[in-house]
């Protein structure tokens, strides 16, 4: 399936919690089909209430489209169809196993009679192609952190939305995890044509495994663009109040140093 080259946009964005605006009169995107795009940021700095805003789950003014739909004009589950959220705190393991859970989220979505053979064979397929097929009789709650990630992420490709949100996926994994999940990620959106967005701290990983990012600062989009453009010293020193520089290794790899805080 084809789709216009918009993608996901935000235009004209603004949330309050209570007096304080969050974000004020953003404008982000568009967030093309077939991209890792990182939303960036400071703690504070509205990343988490963007992604919210833009899945729906937020009271916000403004607009989200997606291929030129207006998303806030539908009911929130057919919004979440489209244009999925994953928390960055994932629920409570319960005592289901991997593939039921998988089948509990297809079912959630439309199509009946989830233990159908058909749909036990598309459950499987997308475990097989997450990594984690061999876990499939595994119960939620034994799961290590990167395991439930990948059963998550899992649950969220098999529900087939064309957009997918993702609040700090990275945040709690280690090393090796943090790199299957980018690579997974990397891997489904370009096969899929997903929109893909994710809230990160890590800026080596934004430079070098996202095909764009969003800088947020103090409510205000300050800058859109490929990482490498937009993560200049300049721009580190005001959002991050460090003083750094972005090198790039003998290998291609860039990577941030830092000499000190502002």
């Amino acid at each position: 399936m084809t789709h216009p080259a918009e993608g996901l946009v935000a235009k004209e964005l603004n949330v309050r919690y209570g007096r304080k605006p969050v974000l004020v009169d953003v404008h982000a995107g568009p967030f093309p089909h077939g991209a890792v795009c990182a939303i960036l940021g400071p703690n504070g700095s509205g990343k988490s209430t963007l992604l919210r805003a833009m899945g729906g789950l937020l009271r916000a003014t403004g607009r989200i489209t997606l291929d030129g739909v207006d998303l806030t004009t539908l009911p929130l589950a057919q919004r979440a169809q489209r244009c999925l959220y994953l928390p960055q705190t994932l629920p409570e393991p319960v005592r289901l196993s991997v593939l039921d859970a998988m089948l509990a989220a297809r079912h959630a979505t439309g199509p009946s009679g989830a233990t159908s053979t058909a749909n036990i064979e598309a459950a499987m397929t997308c475990l097989h192609h997450v990594g984690i097929a061999h876990l499939a009789t595994h119960s939620l709650h034994t799961l290590s952190g990167g395991q439930r990630q990948l059963a998550g992420l899992a649950q969220a490709l098999g529900r087939k939305p064309e957009a997918l949100l993702l609040d700090e996926p990275l945040s709690a994994l280690d090393p090796y995890y943090q790199q299957t999940v980018m690579a997974l990620l990397r891997r489904e959106t370009a096969q899929r044509n997903l929109v893909t967005i994710l809230v990160l701290h890590d800026l080596n990983t934004a430079l070098n495994q996202c095909d764009l990012a969003c800088l947020l600062h103090n409510g205000h989009i300050l800058a859109c663009g490929k990482p490498a453009d937009i993560l200049t010293p300049d721009r580190l020193r005001t959002v991050y109040r460090i003083h750094a520089r972005v090198d790039v290794g003998q290998n291609g790899q860039y990577f941030i140093s830092t000499t000190g805080v502002v």
